[in-house]
């Protein structure tokens, strides 16, 4: 795989240039703070992106055109990566080397897009309402959709917990609150400055050339703008380790428990601590899912996981409310285990084995290689697959057990049907 890096007007292209697909996939990504005030809307433009638009103005004239272009695909999606903001426009098609039109077939994937971001559906300088009234409706149900999956709800209430004071609280999906407040006239106002505002990288990955790429490029007219560096900062721990406890008509407890590990994607210690969350609750053999599950069966299932752009670690685990300080004391234990150094080289090298297995699957997919170069190009870091594999086989016990003892209690949340009370 070959990396190309160019800047054509406001945005940052990043070419991956490789044989290892048959198809081609183009992703913009667009990149603001993360808002309270914007998330919603941002939400819900992105909804837009994927529905119609002046010269596809029902889904089936949007949808008929991707099946014309060899089945192609078209989706956009909402994330935060710490307090950025970040939507992300795919469109995935057949390696257009492959097929006899294939010169007119990537032409017609640039004037998709191009009509996506550049002519929505509107009539009288506003979105067309309809379609952002039957929109705010399908945004409102996926919203709300969330308090119907226990496990996603408690770990998005720990961040509401854990982040009471930072935007990081506001998740990326939009605040069913503030569906209302708007309409398809401030929604279009927001558009017209997210066309100027937003930080904008398009990533192509896939057998296509610079010179054959750049100029559908230079045909996107989005004005220039003064792009805003990626901030990324961590949070300390509460001096005194908060408790919440939610209740709900529920079956299974959902306890939630989170770590700030002042440690973020590139950092020196990053990889160190990627393994010692391995041993600690990332894989079937850690000391979680061992002790938690396997040899006490007090957990439907036990895991953890570290978020890189906020600098915290989540642990999460379904249990018997009548089991929660018990299994809480465990997973603490195996916690305070790992800080103790109580791992053996070689449960390192099959946690080491296993990450670098986990790596080269992400890689084998267009998406993944895609998001690792973003991810390094936020963090102005090196670590494209070779270096980090390097550098996971170079990781000493010593530097994991560093990386694990910086971590620090912040929040325990736990929810539950309520039957048992809690000091």
């Amino acid at each position: 795989m070959q990396l190309y890096q160019e800047k054509i007007g406001p945005m940052q292209l990043a070419l991956l240039e490789t044989d290892k697909f048959k198809s081609t996939r183009i992703v913009f990504k667009f990149r603001a703070p993360l808002d309270e005030k914007t998330v919603t809307k941002r939400a819900l433009l992105a909804m837009l992106f994927e529905t119609n638009n002046q010269k596809y103005p029902n889904q089936t004239n949007f949808r008929k055109e991707l099946a014309y272009l060899y089945g192609a695909n078209f989706y956009t999606t909402v994330e935060k990566k710490g307090n950025e903001h970040i939507i992300s426009a795919v469109f995935d098609m057949v390696d257009a080397g492959l097929v006899p039109d294939g010169e007119t077939l990537l032409e017609a994937a640039f004037d998709f897009i191009e009509q996506v971001f550049f002519n929505p559906l509107t009539k009288d300088h506003i979105f067309d309402e309809d379609t952002v009234e039957r929109e705010k409706i399908n945004l409102k149900s996926r919203l709300e959709g969330i308090y119907d999956d226990k496990v996603r709800y408690a770990n998005r209430r720990l961040q509401e917990e854990m982040f009471a004071d930072d935007v990081f609280r506001v998740p990326a999906s939009g605040l069913v609150e503030e569906i209302g407040k708007i309409d398809a006239t401030n929604l279009f106002a927001y558009y017209q400055e997210w066309l100027k505002t937003d930080a904008i990288d398009v990533y192509v990955c896939g057998r296509l050339s610079r010179n054959t790429l750049i100029p559908y490029l230079e045909r996107f007219a989005f004005p220039n703008r003064l792009n805003h560096a990626a901030q990324f900062i961590t949070n300390a721990a509460r001096t005194d380790v908060q408790y919440v406890y939610d209740v709900q008509p529920i079956n299974q407890g959902k306890l939630a428990i989170g770590y700030q590990t002042g440690t973020l994607f590139g950092d020196s210690d990053f990889v160190a601590l990627q393994l010692g969350n391995g041993l600690l609750g990332g894989y079937a053999n850690s000391k979680i899912f061992m002790n938690v599950r396997e040899k006490e069966s007090l957990a439907y299932y036990a895991s953890s996981r570290v978020d890189s752009f906020k600098g915290y670690l989540l642990i999460s685990a379904g249990i018997d409310e009548v089991n929660y300080e018990k299994a809480l004391a465990i997973i603490l234990k195996q916690v305070e285990a790992m800080k103790a150094g109580d791992f053996t080289e070689e449960e390192l090298a099959q946690t080491k084995e296993m990450y670098i297995n986990q790596l080269l699957e992400t890689t084998d997919q267009a998406q993944g290689m895609i998001e690792i170069s973003y991810n390094n190009q936020l963090r102005t870091s090196d670590l494209d697959t070779e270096n980090w594999i390097r550098r996971i086989e170079q990781t000493t016990r010593d530097e994991v057990l560093a990386a694990i003892q910086k971590i620090e209690l912040d929040t325990v949340y736990f929810l539950s049907k309520g039957g048992i009370k809690h000091a």
